[in-house]
């Protein structure tokens, strides 16, 4: 069991410098509750969806992190305020490979992929959704 509020900050360190270099606000509103994970890979994860965020949101735009616990499960809900993702594209995001047209020079597709299948082998389930222009919103739940 780890602590919520832990996997979400070592989720954000890494990104952290770059994130005030784009003078992007992040808004953490966690409640701090244990999950039963693997705490490297769900970093790992959970990593990969907020530089998502933080790649597709412009400078002095904002990134939002918050949790829900339920007696069922409990969600993270990362929400920017960036680019969105196409109709086009939304349903081939969580595909290995996959690299939309705005994906940066660096992507290769496989984060996202892999962020899903982390959180399935921990009896979790992700969803997004997104408008273009308007922003992205991806929820995880994990199931207790």
């Amino acid at each position: 069991k780890y602590s919520i509020q832990e996997l979400v900050e070592k989720s954000l360190e890494p990104l952290r410098i770059s994130m005030e270099l784009k003078e992007q606000n992040v808004i953490v509103n966690i409640t701090d509750v244990n999950l039963l994970i693997d705490l490297e890979w769900t970093v790992e994860s959970l990593s990969n969806i907020i530089k998502n965020a933080y790649e597709h949101t412009p400078k002095g735009g904002t990134i939002e992190i918050a949790s829900l616990d339920t007696p069922i499960y409990t969600e993270l809900s990362i929400k920017d305020n960036g680019c969105g993702i196409s109709k086009k594209d939304l349903p081939h995001i969580f595909e290995r490979f996959y690299k939309s047209e705005k994906s940066s020079e660096n992507s290769i597709g496989i984060g996202l992929a892999l962020a899903k299948t982390i959180i399935e082998k921990e009896r979790g389930y992700i969803k997004v959704e997104s408008e273009v222009g308007k922003g992205t919103k991806f929820e995880i739940k994990y199931l207790k």
